[in-house]
């Protein structure tokens, strides 16, 4: 199974968020770091990083039959 979940922010060439949005507070959780472990549990791999255009993009590979 595959799974990419897109959002917008700010831009990573200009630094400006879109129009509209308030800018994002940093976190104190696992975030990206709790997913790639809980995606690895089931052999699968996680992928996130940053949009030239603005926002993240994550992309999660998991196998559907057990490793």
């Amino acid at each position: 199974m595959r799974v990419e979940i897109l959002n917008t922010g700010p831009s990573v060439l200009t630094g400006t968020a879109p129009a509209g949005r308030a800018p994002h507070a940093e976190g104190t959780g696992r975030g990206l770091l709790g997913l790639r472990e809980r995606v690895a549990v089931y052999g699968g791999d996680l992928d996130a990083r940053r949009r030239p255009g603005g926002g993240f993009r994550v992309r999660a590979r998991i196998p559907l039959d057990r490793p």
